[in-house]
């Protein structure tokens, strides 16, 4: 990337996420996620169930990953639609900063202030956690955990979002991409309707966790966890972040045709 373009694209990512920090939907979202998640939280992870450190954080890590993405999805599918409704478009097209440098900075500065809320919502509970066991060495175990699994939750379903709503009505989105979820990654792979969920693709990072760091899988009985080697775990992980880069190469490539043919 060229120097001009270079400070384009960070001039754009800091430009959106600081405007992504200050969206009052943001915040709220992630307020609704947190008391959801924490509905039964001392219930389960703070008493003596025979679930490791590990495991509480695991399935903590795990936990999160499966329904803040979903609030992820919904904020952001907004972000590229309002630059046509503002005329912001128009205007940028006239500066000096590619369409790549824009696109790539839209979707990391989204990504990265998106990232933010469910980063302090998890630390509030690895904290609690942590406090429970009297052991607060495996903190930087348990930030692993969050960037393995939330943060590749969040960077796959940002990546597909800006994309698809580069050319999708927010709204059609926003209802293809809640059912996609539940059945990409809540559906039953057992119950003879075909889904994704429990392979490589699934996106809340199942595999991830159980190939990387196959301490955290529960062993509790009641409990199917997933299993899968650690060759699985990197797969899953190259995957969606190979189809989210993808997925916003994609865009990128229609945005130039579109923006040629104007």
């Amino acid at each position: 990337m060229r120097n001009g373009q270079w400070s384009a694209f960070t001039g754009v990512l800091r430009y959106e996420l600081w405007m992504q920090l200050r969206r009052p939907a943001l915040w709220i979202a992630a307020g609704v996620i947190c008391l959801f998640a924490f509905r039964s939280f001392r219930g389960f992870y703070l008493t003596d169930n025979g679930m490791t450190l590990d495991m509480r954080l695991g399935d903590w890590a795990g936990f999160l990953s499966g329904f803040y993405p979903i609030a992820a999805g919904l904020v952001l599918a907004d972000r590229f639609p309002r630059d046509r409704k503002l005329h912001t478009d128009e205007l940028l097209m006239t500066s000096p900063a590619e369409t790549g440098a824009r696109l790539w900075g839209k979707w990391v500065g989204t990504v990265l202030a998106t990232l933010l809320p469910a980063l302090i919502i998890y630390l509030l509970g690895a904290a609690a956690i942590l406090q429970y066991a009297h052991d607060a060495s495996r903190l930087p175990f348990a930030l692993l955990l969050f960037l393995a699994s939330d943060g590749t939750a969040v960077i796959f379903v940002g990546a597909f979002t800006i994309a698809c709503t580069t050319f999708m009505w927010p709204i059609l989105y926003q209802f293809l991409f809640v059912g996609y979820w539940f059945w990409g990654n809540f559906l039953n792979p057992h119950l003879g309707i075909p889904t994704i969920n429990g392979t490589l693709l699934t996106a809340r990072g199942d595999m991830i966790l159980a190939g990387l760091f196959p301490s955290t899988v529960l062993r509790l009985h009641g409990f199917s966890a997933p299993s899968a080697s650690f060759a699985q775990g990197i797969g899953s992980l190259a995957l969606l972040l190979g189809c989210a880069v993808i997925a916003q190469l994609a865009a990128w490539r229609g945005l130039v045709r579109h923006e040629h043919h104007q």
